[in-house]
């Protein structure tokens, strides 16, 4: 398994990645852009209070802390020598693979830096699994308060986004809730698919058979872990959905600063509103890191609350602190960490040789 998150980590699928991401990126902030009319963008520009983004900036790494902290928590429990910059990294990690990958598949950044510091894979996947679930509860309780309040000033077709975002949440949710109760049940679907796939390419066989044990075991594994954090740290599993709240409601202060800083008059309630619902719809886009569908639901979004020319800045700046930032460092955390693995490997094949 370690192998298989060095192989998903390796040069051609990230700069695969990173290329769509970036193509993804600029065809939607050229739509904020085209929606503006490319008007007064200039003039916004020069009367932007660039000296609020510092504000937005500090958001920015509240929003890294409360992540690493979230994961910290649980992390303590399986492997107490952890150091919480461990967590930070492991954090940025995840945030720049879920930029990079369809439909934010992330937990392979933060599995790939706990296992090279000592923790177990499966108590790893366990922690993130909990992490996911807590976001999940808190977007869909978020969500659902907003369509029950029905806001006058969201777009009419954001309530049909939420409906449709709520039928995917759900059948997530369900799957979610028999990963962390019966995993048993998502191995015995694996394991079927596995042996479907074994009389259709013999060729394969060996290597699905080996897929198959490696599964049952972190299955086995998971299994255990997730039984100890519900039943002897009940605590800490209520404590990751305030820390939750904590890192979206530092994006959402964040938007309303660099909203202040365009001299918007939008208020910190009517971003709120808005901010749910973006983390919301866009969670499980298929593009990578939401990119394009992030930038195009933000100005479907913000049409009633600001005015026509602060949309393309007020989108590229919000994504820059909230996305563009944590890609960029969390690509140096990993490529730092895989070349410390390869002169690792250097070293020992060195050693080896007689």
């Amino acid at each position: 398994m370690q192998e298989f998150l060095s192989r998903s980590l390796n040069r051609e699928n990230v700069v695969r990645g990173t290329l769509l991401f970036v193509v993804c990126t600029f065809a939607g902030l050229f739509v904020s852009f085209l929606w503006s009319g490319g008007q007064d963008i200039k003039r916004v520009f020069h009367e932007m209070q660039t000296e609020m983004l510092l504000g937005a900036c500090l958001c920015m790494f509240v929003d890294w802390l409360f992540g690493a902290l979230r994961f910290h928590i649980f992390i303590r429990k399986l492997t107490p020598t952890i150091r919480f910059r461990d967590s930070i990294r492991a954090n940025l990690a995840t945030l720049c693979v879920s930029a990079i990958t369809p439909f934010q598949t992330g937990g392979v950044g933060h599995l790939y830096i706990y296992v090279r510091t000592g923790v177990p894979l499966s108590g790893a996947i366990t922690s993130g699994l909990i992490c996911f679930f807590s976001t999940l509860i808190t977007l869909i309780l978020g969500a659902g308060a907003i369509l029950w309040l029905d806001p006058p000033f969201l777009p009419k077709g954001a309530t049909w986004a939420s409906l449709f975002s709520f039928l995917t949440f759900g059948v997530v949710f369900v799957l979610f809730i028999l990963l962390l109760f019966k995993p048993e049940i998502v191995f015995r679907f694996f394991h079927w698919l596995c042996a479907a796939a074994q009389r259709r390419f013999t060729r394969f066989a060996p290597v699905l058979e080996r897929a198959t044990l490696k599964v049952e075991q972190l299955t086995t594994e998971h299994k255990t872990f997730a039984t100890m954090f519900l039943r002897d740290h009940k605590w800490t599993c209520v404590l990751s959905i305030p820390l939750t709240c904590g890192f979206i409601g530092a994006r959402i202060v964040g938007s309303y600063i660099v909203a202040q800083a365009l001299n918007g008059d939008t208020t910190l309630w009517e971003l709120c509103v808005t901010g749910l619902v973006l983390n919301f719809v866009v969670l499980f886009a298929p593009s990578p890191g939401a990119s394009g569908v992030a930038e195009v639901v933000t100005v479907g979004l913000m049409e009633n609350l600001i005015s026509k020319e602060l949309i393309p800045l007020f989108v590229l700046l919000t994504r820059f602190f909230s996305i563009y930032c944590a890609v960029l460092v969390g690509g140096i955390i990993i490529g730092a960490q895989v070349a410390k693995d390869f002169r690792n490997k250097k070293d020992i094949v060195k050693d080896t040789m007689p």
